[in-house]
């Protein structure tokens, strides 16, 4: 049927949305809504393509709009994984990463739970240690750190700077290394052909013996 432009131009902005909604839609043919409104195909198409254009707009970001850089789903695991970046990279306190969580993701997290994550880790990271073959270091450089006045026995691989000891401790004598050193030899640390360099026992330049 001919398009009658009396029809047309009576329709009302409403109306035309209808025709554009079913048109883009394709819920039914063109022709049978051209039929239904007595309007030619082509006012269909008209528009549809008019309608298309202005949601195809309304998509394009604005040119002072800052450019996304990615889309992040957040999950329960994520979280977790932000808490143990939080306090172990940033060097965050529990109050801090309880603030960020209320602040960014409007989200209540306890202190307990923080430190439940990661003592949960702790452990997991423990295994993983334990499970390390050291048979391959050839030169071991040990030293006495200090966290806060707890002292911490560190032993790190030389050419891979792989930490293969960790320890907080009570005491930093010769018996508390042999100890330690005792358990890196059960993973493979071959002390009688690994260089032990740095050792300092109690502040006092003692010599490890095993």
């Amino acid at each position: 049927m001919n398009a009658t432009p009396s029809v047309a131009a009576s329709l009302s902005p409403e109306v035309r949305q209808t025709i554009a909604i079913h048109a883009l839609a394709k819920s039914q043919p063109i022709s049978h809504i051209a039929n239904e409104l007595q309007v030619s195909r082509k006012f269909v198409y008209q528009q549809a393509n008019q309608a298309q254009e202005v949601l195809s707009q309304s998509f394009v970001p604005s040119p002072n709009a800052p450019d996304i850089l990615f889309h992040l789903p957040i999950t329960k695991t994520w979280l977790f994984q932000l808490i143990l970046a939080l306090v172990l990279i940033c060097h965050c306190s529990y109050r801090g990463v309880v603030e960020l969580f209320r602040d960014l993701f409007d989200l209540n997290v306890s202190i307990g739970t923080i430190h439940n994550r990661l003592q949960s880790a702790a452990a997991r990271a423990t295994e993983i240690n334990q499970s390390q073959d050291l048979s391959s270091i050839e030169v071991g450089l040990q030293d006495e750190i200090f966290q806060g006045s707890q002292p911490v026995l560190a032993g790190v691989d030389a050419a891979s700077t792989y930490c293969y000891l960790l320890q907080g401790v009570e005491r930093r004598d010769e018996n508390t290394w042999g100890w330690y050193l005792l358990e890196a030899m059960e993973q493979g640390f071959n002390r009688p052909l690994a260089k032990l360099l740095g050792v300092t026992v109690g502040g006092f330049g003692g010599v490890v013996k095993l």
